[in-house]
């Protein structure tokens, strides 16, 4: 009986036990991310009453949930001949503290010679933040404390020479105030620290002493950290800290002198019924995906349903993500990156599987799959990634919040078709590797010596179960004894064997 031929390198790429330890991984990180994503623990259950479900803490930009403006003054007792020019650094330092602070959809602009009007979307706390920004400051490291009096002498930098102030956390664990100057700051505070080490460099803000760190060594690199048990444990507090300094650093004085709330420009269920769409896009998706490709489609769809629930978390989770319309553009077009990543790899399993001889097994159409479809794959991403990178170094905040969201989705989507896809078919595969019809695969060579051995099969067994054919024809034998008198002799009759 003929025999199918042996197939080259049918041997799977991991044990079924450690395919089920795949799956199960998989499957508790999808559940859980399914949970975490829709249940919210606000109300006491579990003992927790401060859990939001985490796609809830994403902040929303003004189109998707509005926020609030304020118009600021310039105080004219600073105007002179370079006022314009201040007013421009003004407008430049505020776009920067408040993206700095996670507003990255927020607006800054000129109204007039004087004024600069703020729009701040999804913000919790906006008069906290306008009384920070509208106060009059001006930032001085001096010498002198609390009860000295003030010399020339002992002024050392000033907020012109702030370039940047933000919360960071040590190695301790605890928060602290980062300073950076700006070259000739660096030179300033370098002079500083070198005179003042082992001494206190007071900090003054509206002529207020804010706080008095000690110097414990000469800093050179023009940044420098403040610690403090007031804000160790207290983002909060030292966020407070970290405005006004910045605050401080503004070319000009700000008065707040107009503030209110304005609703979204897209409605308030704008994101609902976005989100209705595209659950339905990619159930749609997913189920092309399984008629096209079968196995390998319900492979893919379960690394998109990870991919989702994995994009939608980090979103979340990451401080300069405000989503706006230009945002869930970005996110749409990453999940459709995503699916043509797996497109790919599936188009040229399909090909080295059909373009193989006989001897081809799916294992290895598979290996050859992934392994050539990564060129094709990195090379489309890398360049988008480029785009993405100078969208958001030089555009607009509604560019940035488009090239940030569609950067993240590319990256998570790499990871997902080249490690997570391939973990699921190779899991598959485990399982089942020699129906190729479950993968939607076809090779002529296989079809047609498969069709061979069927026919060859079919044709032995017909001769083998053939009946034989024993009736023996005795009418004319009967006719001639009919006609015959005589009786036959015994001896006429030869045995032939």
């Amino acid at each position: 009986m003929a025999t199918s031929p042996r197939e080259i390198g049918s041997k799977p790429k991991m044990t079924k036990a450690k395919a089920i330890v795949v799956f199960a991984i998989l499957g508790v990180l999808i559940l859980m991310g399914a949970i975490f994503a829709f249940v919210s623990l606000d109300n006491g259950e579990l003992g927790v009453y401060d859990y939001k479900a985490f796609p809830r803490t994403i902040s929303l930009g003004l189109d998707m949930k509005g926020g609030v403006y304020a118009v600021f003054e310039a105080n004219t007792a600073d105007r002179d001949d370079n006022f314009s020019s201040r007013m421009d650094g003004t407008v430049e330092q505020l776009s920067k503290m408040l993206y700095d602070k996670g507003y990255t959809e927020a607006t800054v602009g000129k109204v007039g010679e004087d004024r600069i009007r703020v729009e701040v979307p999804d913000v919790s706390d906006p008069e906290t933040l306008f009384t920070l920004i509208g106060t009059p400051s001006s930032l001085e490291f001096r010498t002198e404390g609390k009860d000295d009096t003030f010399t020339d002498d002992g002024l050392w930098v000033t907020g012109k020479d702030l370039a940047n102030a933000y919360v960071s956390v040590n190695e301790d664990n605890e928060y602290v105030i980062a300073l950076q100057f700006d070259a000739e700051g660096t030179k300033k505070f370098a002079e500083a620290t070198t005179e003042l080490n082992g001494k206190a460099l007071n900090i003054w803000i509206n002529g207020d002493l804010v706080m008095g760190p000690t110097v414990n060594s000469v800093i050179s690199d023009g940044r420098a950290i403040i610690t403090s048990s007031e804000w160790a444990q207290s983002y909060t507090t030292a966020n407070e800290y970290v405005t006004k300094l910045l605050a401080g650093a503004f070319d000009v004085e700000l008065k707040l002198v107009e503030s209110r709330e304005i609703s979204a420009t897209l409605g308030d269920n704008a994101l609902s019924t976005s989100l209705i769409i595209g659950a339905i896009a990619i159930a749609i998706i997913i189920l092309l995906l399984i008629l096209l490709y079968r196995m390998l489609g319900v492979a893919s769809g379960i690394a998109l349903i990870y991919y989702i629930i994995t994009y939608v978390f980090i979103l979340s989770v990451f401080p300069w993500v405000q989503l706006t319309l230009a945002g869930i553009a970005g996110v749409l077009i990453s999940i459709g990156m995503a699916v043509d990543a797996n497109v790919i790899i599936f188009s040229r399993i399909k090909d080295e599987y059909r373009s193989g001889t006989g001897d081809i097994s799916i294992q290895t159409a598979v290996t050859s799959g992934f392994k050539k479809s990564i060129s094709a794959i990195m090379d489309g991403n890398v360049t988008t990634l480029l785009g993405c990178l100078v969208m958001y170094l030089l555009g607009t905040s509604a560019i940035k919040s488009f090239a940030l969201t569609l950067a993240i989705g590319i990256l998570i989507s790499i990871f997902t078709a080249l490690v997570v896809t391939r973990l699921l078919v190779n899991g598959f595969l485990t399982f089942n590797r020699e129906n190729p019809k479950l993968y939607n695969l076809y090779n002529k060579f296989k079809e047609e010596a498969a069709a061979e051995r069927s026919a060859a099969a079919l044709a032995q067994a017909t001769v083998v179960t053939a009946p034989v054919d024993a009736t023996v024809d005795t009418s004319s034998a009967t006719e001639e004894v009919d006609e015959s008198d005589e009786p036959i002799k015994t001896e006429e009759v030869t045995d032939n064997d």
